[in-house]
C-alpha cells in the first residue's frame, strides 16, 4: 500500500499544477456543502429560539364578534374574572395565566400626542409574556391591592420622556399622575401577537378600573406546564368558555405551536434545497476529476503496457488510480472543510451576540461526500487503466 501511496503521489507531483487546480474546484463545492449545512442548522436554531422566546406554552385567549362561517357580527360575551379562576382551577396543566385589559390614552411628548397602549394587568404577566425588565421592577400584588398609581413603560417611551425638561419620573394618563417604577420590553419580536406597542404601560388591573369599570376583560394570556400539552389545553379552554357563556359566542384560542412546527419544516426544506444546489457543485468537481484522471490515463498509457507487460495486477492498478482520484478529491476536502468551518467561525469575532453551532456532521458530511465523489468519479479512468491491452499500450505513441 505505501508503494501505491508513493506512486500515485510521484504521479500528481509531475503535473501538481493541474492536480491544484483540480482540488481547487473540490474545495469550493465542499467548502459550500458544509456552509450550508452549518448555516441551515444554525439558521433553524436561531429561527426556532426565537419562537421560542415568545413562548411555545403560551396561549391567547380572546373573544370573537364576528363569526366567519356565518360571515356576520355575532353578539359577544366578553371575557371576565370567572373566565381566569375557571381555566386556572378546572383546566389541569395550566401553570398561571394573566388577565389584560387595555386602554389608550394619549399623552404629549415634544409637542407631538401619541397613543399609548395601557395595559392593566397582574404580578403573573410578567412570567406568563416572558416581559424583560431593563431598570426598576415589576408591579406586585401590594400594588394591585391597593391601587397603587405605579407603572411600567417601555424603552422607546422612556427615551422620549427624559428628553422632556418637566418629567419628573412619573407620567399623566386620563389626568391621574402614575409614578414609574420601571421600565420593560419584550425579549423578543412576538409575531403580531403583541399588545405592547412602543407607546406601552403596565399599571395594576385594580387601577385601569378606574377608566374601564367593570368586571370584563379584554384578553387572558394562558402559560401551560409544558408544549406537549398546549394543543390539549387549547381545546379546553374553548370548550370551557363555550359552556361558561352564551351558546352564539365565539372565542379564539391560539397559541405558537403551529407555528413552531411550521417554521421548522421550513428551515428544514430551506436546508435541504441548498443542499441539493451544494451537490451540484461537487457533481460538476467530480467531472472535472474524471475528466483530470482520464487525461492522466492517456498520458501514461505506454507506461502503464510496460507494467503489466512485467506483471503487474489488474487489481493493483486499479487501486492506483482511485488513489489518486482520492487524493485530489480528498485534499481539496480537507481545504474546504477547514474554509467551512473558518468562515462561520470568524463570525464570533465581528458579532459575539450571535450564536454559530458547527455541528461534527457538517465536518463529517463534508469529508465523506469528497471521497464519495473521488470514489464514483475516480472508478472510470482507474477500470479504464487496468483494462488496458498491454500489447495495444506498448504501441501507443
Amino acid at each position: 500500500m505505501m508503494e501505491i501511496l508513493r506512486t500515485a503521489y510521484q504521479a500528481l507531483l509531475r503535473n501538481w499544477g493541474r492536480a491544484v487546480l483540480t482540488s481547487l474546484s473540490m474545495v469550493v463545492g465542499t467548502a459550500s456543502l458544509v456552509l450550508v449545512v452549518v448555516a441551515g442548522i444554525s439558521g433553524r436554531a436561531y429561527t426556532l429560539e426565537l419562537i421560542r422566546g415568545v413562548g411555545t406554552n403560551l396561549i391567547s385567549v380572546s373573544h370573537e364578534s364576528f363569526d366567519p362561517a356565518a360571515g356576520k357580527i355575532v353578539p359577544a360575551d366578553l371575557l371576565n374574572l370567572g373566565d381566569l379562576k375557571a381555566i386556572l382551577n378546572e383546566i389541569p396543566g395550566v401553570r398561571s395565566a394573566a388577565p389584560l385589559v387595555v386602554s389608550h390614552p394619549t399623552v404629549t411628548l415634544e409637542g407631538i400626542s401619541r397613543v399609548v397602549s395601557l395595559i392593566g394587568t397582574t404580578a403573573e404577566y410578567q412570567h406568563v409574556r416572558n416581559i424583560e425588565i431593563v431598570r426598576g421592577s415589576f408591579i406586585g400584588e401590594n400594588d394591585q391591592k391597593f391601587r397603587n398609581k405605579v407603572c411600567l413603560i417601555t424603552e422607546p417611551f422612556a427615551k422620549k420622556l427624559e428628553h422632556d425638561p418637566f418629567y419628573k419620573n412619573a407620567v399623566n394618563f386620563y389626568g391621574i399622575q402614575f409614578t414609574v417604577i420601571g421600565i420593560f420590553r419584550e425579549r423578543v419580536s412576538t409575531f403580531g401577537w403583541s399588545e405592547v406597542t412602543d407607546y406601552g404601560a403596565v399599571i395594576p388591573l385594580s387601577v385601569i378600573r378606574y377608566f374601564k369599570p367593570g368586571e370584563t376583560l379584554d384578553q387572558i394570556y394562558v402559560s401551560a406546564e409544558s408544549m406537549g400539552l398546549v394543543p390539549e389545553i387549547s381545546t379546553e379552554i374553548n370548550q370551557l368558555l363555550v359552556r361558561r357563556h352564551r351558546q352564539k359566542s365565539i372565542y379564539s384560542v391560539m397559541n405558537l405551536s403551529e407555528i413552531l412546527k411550521t417554521a421548522n419544516r421550513i428551515s428544514l426544506g430551506l436546508t435541504l434545497v441548498l443542499l441539493v444546489i451544494a451537490s451540484i457543485s461537487l457533481i460538476a468537481t467530480g467531472i472535472g476529476i474524471m475528466n483530470v484522471m482520464l487525461i492522466t490515463v492517456t498520458e501514461r498509457t505506454r507506461e502503464i503496457g510496460i507494467r503489466k507487460s512485467i506483471g503487474a495486477a489488474r487489481r493493483i492498478l486499479l487501486i492506483e488510480f482511485l488513489t489518486e482520484a482520492l487524493i485530489l478529491s480528498g485534499g481539496g476536502g480537507l481545504v474546504g472543510i477547514a474554509l467551512g468551518v473558518a468562515v462561520p467561525y470568524s463570525v464570533h469575532f465581528f458579532a459575539p451576540g450571535i450564536q454559530i453551532q458547527i455541528p461534527g456532521i457538517a465536518v463529517a458530511l463534508g469529508f465523506g461526500v469528497t471521497l464519495l465523489v473521488g470514489l464514483i468519479f475516480g472508478m472510470i479512468p482507474a477500470l479504464k487503466a487496468s483494462r488496458l491491452n498491454p500489447v495495444e499500450a506498448l504501441r501507443y505513441e
